[in-house]
């Protein structure tokens, strides 16, 4: 059922969509500190004369740090509960922010993003463990996608306050400022946020409307643990967990190096390279709510989870070819005007892929699930980030790079669909797995 007997959308409540755009807000501020790096790298790399290749070893710092810390990060969150998790995880990044003024050298900065990466890696995680407790699948894709664009937001965000920070105060204020919003958020989550079954602001109807749909995730014994080993044989897990290895790195390709190839390949200038930058975040949150909201309507339609997730993932990565022409592109608007189109389809699919945990696992489980996948999306863009910085500095060109961002997501939904097949629950062995997760 869509509700529970007797109520209406309009009297249900609200009070998910304020959970919602709790992770939504400390998501924007998750992305405007890790972006500040490669806003700042120009001149971080110009003061302390780095090369292309330290800036890629930065980076892969937090790439890899995130990486792994995701594939832990889920299993933490679904341990000690989302409140707990995200509390942690906003002091420790918040502070990294301020400690990264303090750094010189390509060690000092790689440490700091290393300790950020971890800090940052249980956002994710923890932000679509609770869209999967609080949402019905029918909502839950519109639901992550709007907590999701809170990265667009953030990205778009960033290059402009990021440069006119920079330009005026230098970039050590630039990254202060930027690190007080998580602290000033963390008192609403702490005041607002509660599971579910245990938070006493939520209407005695809406709780029975979300807690209504738990049943359609999984058939599970209360207290059943179930460990990685079985996650691991799951091939709608593989799935997701393969076509994020392949797919993401695109997305941390444009989000790590838009900025040098635009300040160095096309003579623009930091301030020049804030607003057109605004372009391509702008069309990445639009693809991150649209795919959400496309998927949740073609299902309200009649479409099936399966084929709803499906067309929106085929969709998206159509739409990521446009990396492709935007290197022939005769000026730096009509260049970002491809990269656009790009983003917007990585969006698209980094909504619904995201999702599909939520999906096939009971919500306790989610965070594992999401982790695993993480962790396959994590390591196919450090190898890319590193093979880009040496491609950049061998060859003199971010050709081979683009042209390879606007040809893998086909490679991955290929992929996604041969090993999937049809999207749906996981169906759990009915017998318990001691020394489990």
């Amino acid at each position: 059922m869509d509700r529970p007997p007797g109520s209406s959308p309009g009297n249900i409540g609200r009070y998910r969509w304020l959970i919602c755009l709790l992770l939504f807000v400390i998501t924007v501020n998750n992305y405007m500190d890790r972006q500040m790096l490669s806003i700042a790298a120009p001149v971080i790399a110009a003061q302390y004369h780095f090369s292309n290749g330290d800036i890629a070893l930065i980076a892969n710092a937090f790439l890899i740090a995130y990486t792994v810390g995701q594939l832990f990060a889920g299993l933490i969150v679904d341990r000690i509960g989302a409140r707990r998790g995200m509390t942690l995880a906003v002091l420790v990044w918040s502070s990294m922010s301020f400690l990264v003024v303090l750094s010189r050298s390509v060690a000092q900065f790689s440490v700091i993003r290393f300790l950020l990466g971890l800090s940052e890696s249980i956002n994710y995680p923890a932000g679509v463990k609770v869209c999967a407790e609080w949402f019905p699948p029918k909502e839950r894709a519109t639901a992550v996608g709007i907590f999701q664009s809170g990265s667009a937001i953030g990205a778009m965000l960033t290059p402009v306050v990021a440069a006119s920070l920079i330009v005026w105060l230098g970039w050590q204020a630039a990254f202060i400022v930027v690190a007080v919003p998580g602290l000033i958020w963390l008192p609403f989550w702490l005041r607002y946020y509660a599971p579910v079954e245990k938070n006493t602001r939520l209407a005695a109807r809406e709780r029975a409307y979300i807690l209504a749909h738990r049943t359609e995730q999984a058939d599970l014994a209360p207290g059943q643990r179930v460990g990685w080993s079985f996650f691991l044989k799951q091939r709608l897990v593989i799935a997701v967990a393969v076509a994020r290895f392949l797919e993401e790195p695109c997305g941390w390709f444009y989000f790590t190096w838009l900025p040098i190839y635009l300040k160095n390949y096309r003579d623009v200038s930091l301030m020049n390279i804030g607003a057109l930058l605004i372009i391509p975040f702008l069309t990445l949150d639009a693809g991150k709510i649209g795919g959400g909201w496309m998927s949740s309507w073609l299902m309200t339609h009649g479409w099936t989870l399966d084929r709803a997730r499906k067309i929106v993932m085929l969709t998206s990565v159509l739409c990521m070819v446009g990396s492709i022409p935007a290197l022939w592109a005769p000026t730096p608007l009509g260049f970002v005007l491809f990269i656009s189109l790009a983003t917007f389809g990585h969006g698209g699919w980094a909504t619904t892929s995201q999702t599909i945990p939520g999906d096939i696992v009971a919500p306790r489980f989610v965070g594992t699930v999401y982790g695993i996948t993480a962790f396959g999306g994590g390591i196919g863009a450090i190898i890319f980030t590193y093979v880009t910085g040496k491609l950049v500095d061998t060859y003199g060109s971010f050709t081979g790079p683009f042209v390879i961002a606007g040809i893998l997501p086909l490679v991955a939904y290929a992929a996604f669909v041969v090993i999937a097949g049809e999207i749906k629950p996981v169906q759990f062995e009915p017998v318990v797995i001691h020394g489990a997760v």
